[in-house]
């Protein structure tokens, strides 16, 4: 009874939009000179911040509310970038969490709550402009090749499969939790 009379409002306090690499730009980095390590973490950076500003200005509105489901213009978003180095089971990965406020201020000046239904619908394409914008960057800076890109993303050329499954033990977890559960 207490949970039920005191349950919490559905509120959405905020969003996390999260970039990261495929797998093998994860082990290059982790496994690489300092030089290298330095140029995907720039590169990886400005490919989150691309789809900050795609996002900002394609997918960002703020609701009018009280039934009226317009949009809203906005001047952008409040956000916080965390940077991690690894996944929950320890193993390389980096990327990168956005983590923006459910308010943005409007064009017209008031503070409102973000529309999230085209955060949502602009995911997919900001996560393939995120993976494009680094395999053109990391091509262009350290002169890397590409395997073919299936579904927006691609590995780097060379770098052994055995290698990305020995270094991807939470999918591992993630499968058997899925075949566990039917």
């Amino acid at each position: 009874r207490y949970e039920a009379a005191h349950r919490a409002a559905k509120a959405r306090p905020g969003y996390d939009l999260t970039l990261r690499p495929p797998k093998s730009v994860s082990i290059v980095w982790a496994l690489g000179d300092a030089e290298q390590r330095r140029v995907i973490r720039q590169a990886h950076r400005e490919a989150v911040d691309a789809v900050v500003d795609y996002m900002e200005g394609h997918a960002l509105y703020a609701r009018r509310g009280k039934g009226d489901r317009g949009k809203v213009e906005t001047d952008g978003i409040v956000a916080a970038a965390f940077d991690h180095r690894t996944s929950r089971a320890g193993d390389p990965l980096l990327h990168t969490h956005v983590v923006t406020a459910n308010l943005s201020r409007t064009v017209e000046g008031t503070w409102q709550a973000i529309d999230g239904r085209p955060l949502f619908d602009h995911a997919r394409p900001g996560g393939f402009l995120y993976q494009a914008h680094l395999r053109h960057l990391l091509s262009e800076r350290l002169g890397i090749r590409w395997e073919q890109v299936h579904n927006g993303w691609a590995e780097i050329e060379g770098v052994p499969d055995e290698v990305i499954r020995l270094f991807s033990k939470r999918r591992d977890e993630i499968e058997e939790m899925v075949a566990e559960a039917g």
